[in-house]
């Protein structure tokens, strides 16, 4: 698949909030119930949040495939080390490459940097997958608070020197 990488601005924004209103039921409709899904899509991907994120040093791309937007991706970076905080690929658009061009993106952002980390959710065995394929190891567990709700995710890391 071909694939362009863009930076997104807050007048991307509806885009990336419309892109995980699509991804989201599918990454994580078998592990959240309907209700979490909404609380969390609603508190997380609304405009006034994402900005808030940009305003702490998080930046944002997008993924198109020709015209049509696959996924997106943000992260920072603190001291040595980049963070992937989110990377999502529409479920058709996956194993084409897409999620590795974002991920190489951020880290491309940010660097020089020693470590690139992210949280992967404990019950999202394909992120994991992901992830592992891409060199990166799991660190442990951690909790994390999402919204009114509090979720065990994995600490996943790989060196970059």
């Amino acid at each position: 698949m071909n694939v362009t990488i863009r930076a997104a601005t807050a007048t991307d924004f509806p885009l990336v909030i419309a892109l995980a209103n699509r991804i989201w039921p599918v990454a994580y409709g078998g592990n959240l119930s309907p209700q979490q899904l909404e609380n969390l899509l609603t508190r997380i991907y609304c405009g006034e949040n994402l900005q808030k994120e940009v305003l702490e040093g998080h930046r944002f791309w997008t993924a198109f495939a020709g015209d049509t937007a696959v996924g997106f991706a943000s992260g920072y970076r603190k001291d040595t080390t980049i963070w992937i905080k989110k990377l999502y690929v529409l479920p058709e658009a996956q194993g084409k490459g897409v999620g590795r061009a974002l991920m190489q993106t951020v880290i491309d952002a940010f660097t020089p940097a020693h470590t690139v980390r992210l949280f992967v959710n404990s019950e999202n065995r394909s992120a994991q997958a992901f992830y592992e394929r891409c060199g990166f190891a799991k660190e442990g567990p951690v909790l994390v608070q999402m919204g009114d709700f509090t979720f065990t995710d994995y600490v996943y890391a790989k060196s970059l020197s």
